[in-house]
């Protein structure tokens, strides 16, 4: 039996998590670092290894070893939590590290007046947050040149799958405000997606260093609800404009900024062929997922 290869991923969200689950069933043995003794046992479900935040032994003895690093840590302030923390471990067992990703933002690009976008175009933001990322993306892009370490920074649509989609939200009859404003798209991407994209991504032989991990069909809120709702034959929950005091600031800043995110890139160049090119085929799987169970 091949000796399995070794994974270290710095916290545990939503991503995290299935990226574990579908790496423990292969030839994976992986890590996941979180701020909490309290999510140890959500991290064991998942087949993988939950290793504290704070453990710098632990984390040095994990690092003693040839493994594979990927961080979705969100910066803070303007600083990465893992590079100023543990820069020197990443650095001190750079030949051991056979590769890096970060998991970034398609909000880097800020407003593009919902023209296209691809990885190459100018990060132009004005939400501070990602003002952050970008940062966070140096960081480790730099860390990645002065080490010699392949490093990968894959910049995200926004993200839905199993418990986090309209579906699940109105089944539950969960308070659901749907932004009613025409002609203002947004990019999505399955979370499945991305872990196949992050798993050809890892033993890829292309020297591209940024993917933008998005879907092939653009769409308003509206269109997404309105989907939603027919496939579980409801009626769509009344919509509220962008301007509308039901919202918070942080839904608001999404209707800031509008852009397309072209994943030619991802396809071309990293070769990965997306299993749910638009969200109408993600929430049919969700959706029959739902009636199966």
């Amino acid at each position: 039996m091949c000796k399995k290869k070794i994974l270290l991923i710095f916290g545990f969200g939503y991503t995290a998590k299935f990226l574990s689950e579908k790496l423990s069933q292969e030839n994976w043995k992986v890590f996941c670092t979180t701020r909490s003794s309290e999510k140890f046992e959500e991290v064991k479900t998942t087949k993988a290894f939950p290793v504290l935040f704070n453990d710098e032994k632990k984390l040095e003895s994990i690092f003693n070893q040839d493994l594979y690093v990927l961080s979705t840590v969100p910066p803070k302030t303007g600083k990465d939590p893992v590079i100023t923390n543990y820069e020197h471990l990443l650095k001190n067992n750079s030949d051991r590290i056979k590769w890096i990703g970060y998991l970034s933002t398609t909000s880097v690009y800020g407003d593009k007046k919902g023209n296209w976008v691809t990885e190459d175009s100018l990060l132009e933001p004005n939400i501070e947050r990602s003002i952050f990322r970008i940062q966070a993306e140096d960081s480790w892009i730099r860390m990645g040149e002065s080490e010699l370490i392949k490093t990968m920074i894959f910049r995200l649509a926004g993200i839905y799958g199993p418990g986090r989609n309209l579906i699940d939200r109105f089944r539950k009859n969960e308070k659901v405000y749907i932004v009613d404003k025409p002609g203002h798209l947004f990019n999505r991407i399955h979370v499945k997606d991305i872990v196949g994209a992050i798993e050809v991504a890892m033993t890829s032989d292309t020297k591209a260093r940024i993917f933008n991990l998005s879907d092939d069909l653009p769409a308003t809120q509206l269109d997404v609800a309105q989907f939603a709702a027919n496939l579980l034959e409801i009626d769509c929950p009344q919509t509220v404009s962008v301007d509308s005091e039901l919202l918070s600031e942080m839904a608001k800043s999404f209707f800031q900024e509008e852009k397309k995110v072209s994943n030619l890139k991802l396809k071309k160049e990293l070769g990965y062929k997306l299993s749910f090119p638009s969200f109408k085929d993600g929430l049919r799987e969700i959706y029959r997922e739902f009636k199966e169970s």
